[in-house]
């Protein structure tokens, strides 16, 4: 019968007693990395931020889908996407070259924002028929202007959102400066199926007629589900 403990015992002196064959070391002008080749050993200058970068790649984090207005969070190294809900409400929409906000009720939307590495923000701005319970939701366009079939936000002159709302898993800061800023004429055709030529000329009509919630058949499907958005389609 082997003695499991003993060959454990071993292996781990094997182990406790090997050299390393690349070691870090700090000192106060920089990091060099050494790698011993036999009985040479070389080194090379390092930058701490990559070997940061290196280590935070391996790191992999997915909150699933939750309840409440955030839908899911999901870490990927230094790459994160936050996925949030808006329930349909009534809203002020500018329009560029008015002083007085349109009070129209937009339906369900979701907002997607991927960052990486501090790097500009990425964003998908779809429209829902109900708050998403499951990632196979199917996906309509944006019944707003400046948002193109993509999803993405032609943001324009607008001022995006604080490094710190950036680093946050609220998208209130995003929500705000999206729907607080006058919309353009980009992106207004494709996006409502009595109004297919310009979508402003919807949101004036439901404000003259004064309505209360946004007529979800009137929404034009992206063809595409929140999953195949994320890059989880099967």
């Amino acid at each position: 019968m082997i003695d499991t403990s003993m060959w454990a015992c071993q292996t781990l002196s094997a182990a406790l007693t090997e050299q390393p064959s690349l070691m870090l070391s700090f000192y106060s002008f920089g990091v060099m990395l050494c790698k011993q080749e036999g009985s040479v050993i070389h080194e090379y200058p390092v930058d701490p931020a990559q070997i940061a970068l290196a280590l935070a790649a391996k790191v992999t984090f997915d909150t699933g889908l939750l309840s409440g207005n955030t839908l899911l969070v999901r870490q990927d190294g230094v790459k994160r996407t936050v996925v949030e809900y808006r329930p349909p409400q009534k809203t002020g929409v500018y329009l560029e070259g008015s002083e007085t906000a349109l009070r129209v009720p937009l339906p369900g939307l979701v907002m997607v924002r991927t960052t990486t590495d501090g790097s500009a923000p990425q964003y998908g701005v779809f429209a829902v028929k109900r708050r998403p319970d499951r990632l196979d939701v199917p996906l309509f366009h944006a019944p707003i202007p400046n948002v193109f079939g993509s999803g993405a936000i032609c943001w324009g002159t607008v001022q995006r959102v604080s490094d710190a709302a950036l680093h946050a898993t609220s998208l209130a800061e995003d929500w705000r400066s999206l729907l607080g800023t006058p919309f353009g004429d980009h992106a207004c055709s494709g996006k409502s199926r009595s109004h297919p030529q310009d979508i402003r000329a919807k949101l004036v009509a439901l404000d003259v007629q004064q309505a209360t919630r946004y007529p979800v058949s009137d929404l034009i499907p992206v063809k595409k589900t929140l999953a195949q958005l994320l890059g989880e389609a099967t």
